[in-house]
């Protein structure tokens, strides 16, 4: 017998109406299969550029490479620009990189963790590393593509001493910026990536209570959700995760697609 596809579980709970989430059963080993499995990804946007579709022909000519990189909207690259000389904060002096965004700054799917670590201020990218990794499954799952269909970004730019999270002057220095690239984005949906997040955007704690609620920011649904790094430290919370993940898939009206 063939090992158990999550996506046919999936799949069987939309014929039957049901719903994955606190009150489906799926197997850990499905569970397991989702978050753990190799998806093949478009590598993270080189630091200092951002990402946008290419045209459909263009894409094919290219044979399966990478999209080609493109330069944005000019608010987008002097919002940039002007994060790079930003020194509000003590973390401006202690950064290796500014980690302004990763994505496609059209894209109608915003996800916002908390901040770089290590990696991230090593690369200028955000959400790279093992973290990185899962976020990338955890999209491609959704029937997305990380380089094109979604924008990523953090609640600050620089990375904190020793992986903290941001201080609360800290963040205050950093909002306007994310402010301004939500604005400029303006995506259909906002996933938060944990509880640093959901404290800075709503001044709400609490995100083992308040994920897969639904928020309003500005008008734009918003999902609260685990971190994939606490993800990685908890793995029974994937079964949770991906119930909120579903919940934003609806709003788009996809569905997993049957793997192969």
């Amino acid at each position: 017998m063939r090992k158990p596809d999550i996506f046919d579980e999936i799949i069987q709970c939309l014929k039957t109406g049901a719903q994955i989430g606190a009150d489906a059963s799926v197997s850990e080993e499905v569970l397991h299969d989702l978050y753990s499995r190799p998806v093949r990804e478009t590598p993270p946007t080189p630091a200092g550029r951002t990402s946008r579709p290419a045209h459909p022909a263009a894409a094919s000519a290219r044979d399966g490479l990478p999209p080609a990189y493109a330069p944005d909207i000019p608010e987008w690259e002097s919002l940039r620009t002007e994060c790079a000389s930003c020194r509000n904060c003590g973390l401006g002096r202690t950064r290796t990189n500014m980690v302004f965004a990763d994505g496609n700054p059209h894209a109608e799917l915003m996800f916002i963790g908390e901040g770089p670590g290590a990696d991230e201020d090593a690369t200028g990218v955000p959400f790279v590393g093992r973290a990185g990794e899962l976020l990338s499954r955890m999209i491609a799952a959704m029937t997305f593509d990380r380089a094109t269909e979604t924008c990523i970004a953090n609640i600050v730019k620089c990375r904190p001493p020793g992986n903290r999270n941001p201080a609360d002057d800290e963040a205050a220095a950093c909002m306007p910026y994310l402010k301004r690239q939500i604005a400029m984005v303006n995506p259909k949906v906002i996933v938060l990536l944990g509880a640093v997040p959901l404290l800075y955007l709503f001044n709400l704690k609490g995100i083992m209570k308040l994920r897969g609620r639904w928020l309003d920011y500005n008008g734009i649904p918003v999902m609260p959700t685990y971190h994939p790094a606490f993800l990685l430290r908890n793995p029974p919370a994937k079964k949770d995760a991906w119930a909120d993940l579903q919940a934003v898939m609806a709003v788009f009206g996809r569905k997993p697609a049957p793997r192969r």
